[in-house]
């Protein structure tokens, strides 16, 4: 495994891509090491090596983005635990490696929909990141989620919206955008359930005005 590990790094350092790596710390991802990779080329990579759990956990480990990236490529979702999930979770530092994770391996397990409901209600500002952008995921393969669901999501987005990053919030509201997508009594759900923002605090007000206009954009019967 040490030469799996070994080998890897190497991989890495002949594809190293100096100015993408200077610009990602620039943004202010300051990884202990970034070779710059580009997800293409670390996907060409995970491409030479089986699923293993084993790897993946030793390449989680490494505070190397690309390493961290490859690590979930390469950790077989069917291996993947509650308790592991949840222990990669919040270790995220980078928003870009909670993508990753979402994208590549926690959407592809069958409690992801759990775990992600609780972390949307964490105080914890990567795990409600990381939350939302999970179930963007898992609503992008048009899971079919009950009608209990949408109305959690909303509730937690009424209540805690004040408390959430920009960029929390933004993937909050995407998130629920994609969901109104699935089919149409699930956006009638969200619908009905949003349309009482309107006299909450003026962040709810506009949120929820967002939303509708979004409904309406996409189930308005055309004008003949």
């Amino acid at each position: 495994m040490d030469a799996q590990i070994r080998e890897i790094k190497r991989q890495f350092r002949m594809a190293m891509n100096g100015i993408v790596s200077t610009s990602m710390r620039e943004k202010g991802m300051d990884y202990k090491i970034n070779f710059g990779l580009t997800l293409p080329l670390i996907k060409r990579i995970a491409e030479k090596y089986s699923p293993n759990a084993e790897l993946a956990e030793l390449l989680w480990k490494e505070n190397i983005r690309e390493s961290k990236i490859l690590a979930t490529l390469l950790y077989p979702a069917q291996e993947l635990t509650p308790e592991i999930m949840q222990h990669w979770a919040d270790t995220i530092v980078y928003r870009e490696i909670a993508d990753m994770c979402c994208m590549n391996l926690f959407e592809k397990v069958p409690f992801a929909l759990d775990k992600a409901l609780k972390w949307i209600s964490s105080d914890n500002e990567m795990l409600r990141y990381t939350g939302f952008q999970l179930i963007t995921r898992l609503a992008m393969a048009k899971n079919v989620f009950t009608a209990e669901v949408p109305i959690c999501i909303m509730d937690i987005i009424n209540t805690n919206a004040g408390s959430f990053s920009t960029t929390t919030l933004h993937a909050a509201i995407n998130c629920v955008k994609r969901i109104l997508q699935i089919d149409r009594p699930t956006a009638l759900t969200i619908k009905t359930a949003t349309e009482s923002w309107k006299n909450h605090s003026p962040l709810n007000k506009s949120i929820a005005e967002d939303i509708i206009d979004e409904f309406y954009f996409l189930y308005s019967e055309p004008v003949v």
